[in-house]
């Protein structure tokens, strides 16, 4: 698995649910739980949050320093109810149907066992939830 390089964390920011999300955009309804996978800066997780403000967001991502970019990022928003975790999309620290979503943007092309990290993404979402990679 790869970290972000300055200038590819730059690019990241600019991405938002409705530039790299929008076919998702439709399907969230305001009591969803969500867990965005490779969250990287934050920037697409706090349009979620908005969108599902009843429910409740997960921002996982392997690098802990860019999880406090992404925390930072949202607070200064003044979005302060995401959950904020560093893990491994390879051992998804939850538990089995947790979610309705499970959002990976850019991330499944950076994993050494991509059919393992689709396996725990199925583990980890509801029945008739959805997985978006």
């Amino acid at each position: 698995m790869h970290g972000y390089h300055d200038s590819v964390l730059g690019v990241h920011q600019s991405h938002m649910a409705q530039n790299s999300a929008a076919y998702l955009l439709p399907l969230l309804h305001p009591d969803m739980n969500i867990l965005d996978i490779g969250c990287g800066p934050g920037t697409i997780t706090a349009d979620f949050m908005v969108l599902s403000y009843q429910g409740h967001v997960v921002a996982l991502d392997i690098m802990e320093d860019v999880m406090e970019h992404a925390r930072m990022h949202t607070e200064q928003q003044g979005i302060n109810n995401i959950t904020f975790q560093v893990g491994s999309v390879l051992k998804l620290p939850f538990q089995d149907n947790s979610f309705n979503i499970v959002h990976a943007h850019q991330v499944i092309q950076h994993i050494s066992d991509p059919i393992h990290a689709l396996q725990e993404m199925h583990r980890v979402t509801k029945d008739r939830g959805i997985i978006v990679v």
